[in-house]
């Protein structure tokens, strides 16, 4: 399995990062490209299993993650990452919200549940609230 150093397409470290895992390139790009005016170090990745390979042994600071991943889900991801001993702080993306995906976010401990379309300063005024913490 390759690490992000011997990929080249992604930074090959990814403690001080916030992590972007979505299968719209378009929201993935924006949300990196917002974080990354505000001096936040944005990694994209399209799917949990490209975040799984390319980050094996690493620990972000932070996941935004989509829950309708192509392949294996966004709760699916916070489940295993939580079952490794990886509490990432994290918040998810989707496209319909429902009690249901509440629930279950709150269960594995994502700190929001945020609906599509979203204000991108929803997301971003969470990672700041939870950042100043982690360091």
């Amino acid at each position: 399995m390759k690490g992000l150093s011997e990929t080249g397409a992604m930074p090959s470290s990814l403690p001080e990062s916030v992590c972007v895992i979505d299968g719209d390139e378009g929201i993935r790009n924006s949300i990196c490209t917002l974080l990354g005016t505000l001096g936040i170090r944005a990694v994209p990745f399209p799917s949990a299993e490209e975040f799984l390979e390319k980050a094996a042994g690493q620990r972000p600071q932070f996941l935004i993650l989509e829950l309708a991943l192509p392949g294996m889900s966004g709760f699916e991801l916070k489940e295993k990452l939580n079952e490794q001993g990886l509490k990432i702080p994290c918040i998810a993306l989707t496209a319909e919200s429902n009690i249901r995906k509440r629930r279950e976010a709150d269960r594995l401990g994502f700190l929001d549940l945020v609906e599509k379309p979203f204000v991108y300063w929803q997301v971003v005024n969470r990672i700041q609230e939870v950042l100043p913490a982690l360091r």
